[in-house]
């Protein structure tokens, strides 16, 4: 298969080269989408094509392009828009089968580009899917579930009133802490990921990140989480444990997001950290933060451990809540939501022993004015 990807993409070329020679075909509208291998086989044909509108890769093949020259495989001078959707980057020695090099004008990388959520073999629904659509479609999920994702984000792309924003950023964990969070109108922090991509205005081999649900809807709305944490003079210096925040707004009550889902985070006092939600309801302005602190001890870690003559109490200043899409002009909702909530408490910030929760709400100005 891997051998007929450039004869194949030489007979699509011809075809379309005909209909531009005998119908008055414009290629600069022809849209050439491939997965896997397909996506070689468009960048093949956009070679001979000039002109050729756009070519969207859909987690293209690894085995045998991964390291290749550009000529070789697809990449940015195949059309005028080459976008591409990363979704199974795992070394093939894993089983994953898609590339994890950028070879568009703009790679897009759901959940990192690799483990897809929802792909793994506890969740996968077999029994189920073999009963309702066959040995197959049952086969295809068994084996390259994170393969074929790429496909239905596209799909889910070009009807979805949810606006899948991706943030250009240096690595995924950065992304997760909400270090690449700037989209601004003009600005190339941002873009949307399917149908509606346009190209970037700077130079190829920049990654775009998205975090995606594990079924369908996959998009999900990307709110950042801000923790301003306060140094009273009994704060520990550092603390570390699990947070998890609800978030109360006019349109309803989203719960129990959690802010360290893979393990415990360290927390400095004095300090901010930030950190990326994703859910799939567009929760509007935030008027009310639930916030839960869990210290954790590790035994690997001496200083983690705590008992009579330490302190594993988590000092909250305020907490911000900013949606990805800030300025509106790349996505579908165009109302900018920042809120910045503080400590109902009398103090300036807010104490939070150990396995149990406080309450910021949006009226910081109240209360410096009452400090």
């Amino acid at each position: 298969a891997t051998a007929n990807t450039r004869l194949v993409g030489l007979e699509i070329a011809y075809f379309i080269n005909y209909l531009k020679d005998n119908v008055g075909l414009n290629p600069k509208h022809v849209h050439l989408i491939g997965h896997s291998l397909g996506a070689h086989t468009a960048g093949y044909a956009g070679e001979r094509i000039e002109g050729l509108g756009r070519i969207t890769g859909l987690d293209p093949a690894e085995p045998y392009f991964q390291g290749m020259p550009s000529h070789a495989r697809l990449d940015p001078t195949d059309a005028q828009l080459v976008d591409v959707i990363h979704t199974d980057g795992s070394s093939i020695f894993l089983l994953g089968y898609g590339m994890s090099e950028p070879c568009g004008h703009i790679d897009f990388y759901p959940n990192n580009g690799k483990e897809q959520p929802g792909c793994d073999l506890t969740e996968t629904p077999l029994p189920l899917t073999l009963i309702k659509e066959g040995i197959e479609e049952a086969s295809r999920v068994l084996v390259a579930c994170n393969h074929v994702r790429a496909i239905k984000l596209f799909i889910e792309s070009i009807n979805s009133n949810c606006p899948y924003i991706a943030h250009k950023c240096n690595s995924y964990q950065n992304f997760l802490q909400g270090k690449c969070f700037s989209c601004k109108e003009n600005d190339t922090g941002c873009a949307i990921m399917g149908l509606n991509t346009v190209r970037p205005n700077h130079a190829p081999g920049a990654k775009y990140f998205i975090s995606t649900g594990k079924d369908t809807p996959y998009c999900r709305r990307q709110y950042k989480v801000m923790l301003d944490l306060a140094k009273p003079p009994r704060a520990e210096s550092w603390v570390q444990g699990f947070m998890k925040v609800s978030l109360h707004s006019d349109n309803g009550v989203i719960r129990n997001l959690d802010l360290t889902p893979n393990g415990y985070e360290r927390m400095e006092h004095g300090t901010s950290r930030s950190f990326v939600v994703t859910h799939p309801d567009d929760i509007g302005q935030v008027k009310r933060v639930e916030f839960y602190w869990e210290y954790d001890m590790d035994v690997l870690q001496p200083r983690s451990i705590c008992f009579f003559w330490c302190n594993d109490h988590l000092y909250v200043s305020s907490i911000g809540v900013t949606e990805a899409d800030e300025d509106g002009s790349r996505g579908k909702r165009g109302v900018l939501m920042d809120s910045k909530l503080c400590s109902q408490g009398p103090r300036e910030y807010a104490d939070i022993a150990s396995r149990t929760s406080a309450v910021f709400i949006d009226k910081c100005e109240d209360q410096e004015l009452l400090n």
